[in-house]
């Protein structure tokens, strides 16, 4: 099937950040970016124009995230696979357990061609209910992650940024990960 240009979701605002420090970012969500329950995986491309602004139009062409059907999205040219923090609620009303913090949520990063790039968020379940959690995505995390990996895949030069104050998170439950059952964690 061929692809058409609603395939593709381009951006063309003009950003003003350097690197990918995304604390002083002034881009903010229009959307929530939340994963409703019973998701195992979701994508978040309206942090699309965060991920851009933070990449300060260094890379040519400019990013594009990639839209499209399992079909259209097979034709990666690279994939990363890391991690990042969210927040979860337990919505089983029949489940004792509110929510969870996870220092250790999966996410996808697939690259193609001219810099385009699809990441997928997977979700993660109740360690009661064994239900899926409805995920509170930590946007900056998110943004930093693609950010830097659009970056080592155009051969841009730079260090690993030491990680923030360690977060305190309960051990990573493998059985309970969406990630790790796909074969994208290293749980």
């Amino acid at each position: 099937m061929e692809e058409t240009p609603s395939d593709f979701f381009l951006l063309f605002s003009s950003p003003l950040i350097t690197e990918c420090n995304v604390s002083t970012s002034p881009y903010t969500s229009r959307f929530d970016s939340t994963m409703s329950a019973n998701h195992p995986e979701q994508t978040f491309p309206h942090l699309h124009n965060a991920v851009i602004g933070n990449l300060n139009n260094i890379l040519e062409p400019r990013p594009y995230f990639k839209r499209g059907r399992r079909e259209i999205l097979s034709n990666f040219t690279k994939k990363y696979s890391t991690f990042v923090m969210a927040n979860f609620t337990c919505e089983n009303s029949q489940c004792s357990k509110a929510g969870w913090r996870s220092g250790k949520v999966t996410i996808l990063i697939r690259g193609y061609e001219n810099n385009g790039y699809h990441a997928t968020i997977f979700n993660q379940r109740c360690d009661r209910c064994k239900k899926f959690g409805s995920l509170e995505l930590d946007e900056s995390a998110y943004i930093d992650r693609v950010c830097y990996r659009l970056k080592k895949w155009a051969g841009i030069s730079m260090e690993m940024r030491s990680s923030r104050e360690p977060k305190k998170t309960l051990p990573h439950k493998n059985h309970l990960c969406e990630g790790c059952r796909k074969g994208f964690c290293e749980g």
